[in-house]
């Protein structure tokens, strides 16, 4: 005699629902960790962002003091050495600049500045004579205006000076991924609190006559730092030149 099982209409009705209910689960699983992945790729770009950031913002900052560190001397000199940066003065006038850098490119100055910084620094050749330009003097150029630095920038792209810096240390030969492009325009000038306009006026006043108390001058001072991934910062400031001679 043959028996034969009996299944209910329900369950039969029932049969691969839980393949389908396993496959929804698995969907919306991965849905959650492709979104999970595109946040966290998203966080990693933001970090590297805010890094490269900061990275060219030092940059400015810092080869932009590089450069003011040497203006004082640029400036009394009205000019750079001749042997050390290729210019027109005795390097022997320059006391706090670094001395003996064929010896040694790790030789710092007194001004804090050392040998490999200088090689590190290229300054753009003056069209008239073909020596480094002279920081001190150099006039707006045709269509510069003061307050603009970009109309400074589009006359030189490449700065009026330029120090460019390698993540893996001066070595020769290596391509350079982090640097500054500086730009300086002269911004007026004045006379020290209390001083006269001639030094025999000097005892008229609080302080002294100009030759001993001095006169200043103000400079713009504009630094583009460029970091690895090619980020890139901008900053600007005013700075004060005492003028001795």
């Amino acid at each position: 005699m043959r028996t034969c099982a009996f299944v209910p209409i329900a369950s039969r009705a029932q049969r691969g629902a839980a393949l389908l209910v396993g496959l929804i689960f698995l969907v919306v699983l991965s849905l959650v960790a492709v979104i999970a992945m595109k946040g966290t790729l998203m966080e990693m770009r933001m970090v590297n962002n805010v890094s490269a950031h900061e990275q060219a913002f030092e940059t400015s900052e810092s080869l932009r003091l590089v450069v003011a560190k040497m203006f004082n001397e640029h400036a009394q000199m009205r000019g750079w050495p001749i042997a050390l940066m290729g210019g027109d003065k005795p390097d022997s006038l320059y006391s706090t600049y670094p001395a003996n850098c064929t010896t040694s490119s790790n030789v710092v100055g007194k001004n804090g500045v050392s040998c490999k910084m200088i090689y590190a620094m290229t300054i753009r050749k003056d069209a008239a004579t073909g020596l480094p330009v002279n920081l001190y003097t150099i006039p707006l150029q045709t269509g510069e205006k003061m307050y603009d630095p970009a109309t400074w920038m589009a006359t030189f792209p490449e700065g009026d000076v330029k120090i460019s810096l390698c993540s893996t240390g001066q070595a020769a030969g290596c391509t350079a991924d982090t640097f500054a492009r500086v730009w300086i325009r002269p911004d007026g000038t004045g006379v020290s609190a209390g001083s006269g306009a001639a030094q025999a006026a000097g005892y008229r006043g609080v302080g002294e006559g100009l030759a001993s108390g001095s006169s200043y001058m103000f400079f713009e001072i504009v630094s583009a730092g460029v970091s690895p991934g090619n980020a890139r910062v901008v900053t600007q400031s005013q700075y004060q030149q005492a003028i001795l001679n």
